[in-house]
């Protein structure tokens, strides 16, 4: 990974983790959900548009969001990650199915991003 794209992630994690915590903790599960269908949202796009910003921002706020919930939840890191593993599989296929309640679940997740700085 170069340095600016390190950098750059870096200002995310941090901006989106600011935005994270002026937020009310959703529940795990949910959180978990919005993760997971951010992130195959995510990687239907190329990240380096704007469309693709847009959505890894979201993506990341999520996730952020999820792993802090999992933590709260004194859940194990395996644990987490193996959750994160199949509902990410689970939001990938839907929502490369044209699953209609998963697209519009993962709209409100969208909607649900505070605004971030650039």
């Amino acid at each position: 990974m170069g340095e600016f794209r390190k950098i750059v992630l870096l200002g995310a994690l941090v901006v989106a983790s600011t935005a994270a915590a002026k937020t009310k903790r959703p529940p795990y599960p949910e959180a978990l959900r919005c993760a997971a269908l951010t992130e195959a949202w995510t990687k239907q796009v190329e990240v380096t548009t704007a469309e693709g910003r847009k959505r890894f921002d979201a993506a990341l706020f999520w996730g952020l969001a999820a792993s802090e919930s999992a933590r709260h939840a004194r859940l194990t890191a395996a644990k987490f990650k193996q959750d994160q593993i199949d509902a990410g599989a689970l939001a990938a296929a839907e929502l490369a199915g044209n699953d209609s309640r998963a697209a519009a679940e993962l709209q409100g997740c969208v909607a649900r991003v505070p605004p971030l700085k650039p």
